[in-house]
């Protein structure tokens, strides 16, 4: 079998910094991406490229459940359509970056930027692991056989790019335990939830750098207690993965512990304590006590849909765990966006979990990178 060959993706910091505009582009190929935070749109109209046709990302967070949601378009001027209001922002969700995909040779007309917009869609839903926020399916324009070839290249190389940018729209879920037979998981990875009440359920699910993954086959209760507006919109945009009889016809992956047990249990929900082991031992008390660290001075993090867990070191500083929530979003007043950025940028954070544990100065240091706001980290951290 031939060796795959190495790519070469360049990331030219527009402003100097990780936190303003970033410009990616992938050696021996004409198209050219951008990563622009929301605030710094209205900067861009010298960029020739952003007056281009082309395809475009909008991502942001649910208020209410913390998921990471992505908006498909596309226009003949990208930079124009973004500033314009978007339908799906009418329920008070806001975007917070824009990727944008041109060319340099300007061969993206109307008939091909409306394939890519239809592609794209179709493999973020398949890939299930953010929120579609299109209203309707993108309608797919006819192209001759060749101009297909030509644009299913161009998406090869933007699947490629994008996670270099800090997104992974396109890549599938990581593979459940049904699928891997005959492979057997650890049964040391499984986590368990189980409620025998008027709301009974039975799930299993697996905590991933990336979230916690609620396997198919499943149970969780047909009801959803009414003050759960968090749950009912997180079981209204999952609701082709519900079977009529409650059980997970899909995988389903959750940011954080408790967002994971309140969708299973439709209601109020500690997912630290609630997600036991075969044992019965909680994920709590597994974190607690892990092989990663142990130590009887963890302290937990919790808000705006993030859980979180750290401890302070010898030396004075402060230490967020490996595997701890990072909000994607921020308030304006938050002191922490360049360090925020910067985290992003190197890889510590991916898709809103920490990848590896990562030391602050201090805890309100900690509390507000891991929140995106300006917080009290002495009383946060508990």
């Amino acid at each position: 079998m031939q060796q795959s060959q190495g790519k070469t993706i360049s990331i030219y910091l527009m402003d100097g910094t990780s936190e303003g505009r970033w410009k990616a582009s992938l050696a021996n190929w004409n198209g050219v991406g951008y990563r622009i935070p929301r605030d710094e749109v209205k900067n861009c109209g010298d960029i020739a490229d952003l007056k281009k046709p082309g395809v475009y990302f909008l991502f942001g967070n649910e208020i209410e459940t913390g998921r990471t949601f992505i908006y498909i378009g596309e226009a003949d001027a990208v930079r124009t359509r973004i500033m314009q209001p978007h339908t799906f922002e009418e329920r008070g969700d806001s975007w917070t970056d824009a990727v944008i995909f041109v060319t340099t040779d300007d061969s993206l007309e109307k008939g091909r930027v409306k394939y890519l917009e239809n592609r794209f869609y179709t493999l973020a839903v398949d890939a299930g692991r953010y929120l579609v926020r299109n209203g309707n399916t993108p309608k797919q324009s006819p192209v001759s056989a060749p101009v297909r070839d030509t644009l299913e290249g161009f998406i090869s190389n933007v699947r490629l790019v994008l996670p270099t940018m800090g997104y992974r729209a396109f890549d599938p879920l990581p593979v459940p335990l049904s699928a891997k037979a005959p492979v057997v998981e650890k049964e040391s990875d499984l986590l368990y939830f189980s409620r025998k009440n008027k709301r009974v359920c039975n799930a299993v699910c697996r905590m991933t750098d990336q979230g916690f993954l609620v396997f198919k086959g499943s149970s969780i209760t047909p009801d959803v207690a009414p003050y759960a507006t968090g749950v009912i919109r997180s079981r209204t945009e999952n609701a082709a993965s519900i079977g009529s009889d409650g059980i997970l016809v899909n995988d389903i992956l959750f940011r954080t512990a408790s967002a994971a047990s309140s969708f299973v249990c439709g209601g109020s929900s500690n997912g630290l304590v609630d997600w036991k082991n075969r044992a019965g031992v909680s994920l709590k008390k597994i974190m607690d006590d892990g092989p990663e660290k142990c130590r009887a001075d963890l302290l937990h993090l919790s808000g705006r849909g993030i859980e979180a867990t750290g401890y302070e070191a010898d030396d004075g500083r402060f230490v967020v765990c490996k595997g701890s929530g990072f909000s994607m979003t921020e308030v304006a007043s938050c002191s922490k966006k360049k360090l925020r950025a910067e985290l992003i940028a190197e890889g510590k954070v991916k898709n809103g979990v920490f990848t590896e544990d990562v030391s602050f100065k201090s805890k309100s240091s900690a509390a507000g990178c891991v929140l995106g706001a300006s917080v009290d980290g002495v009383k946060s951290w508990k």
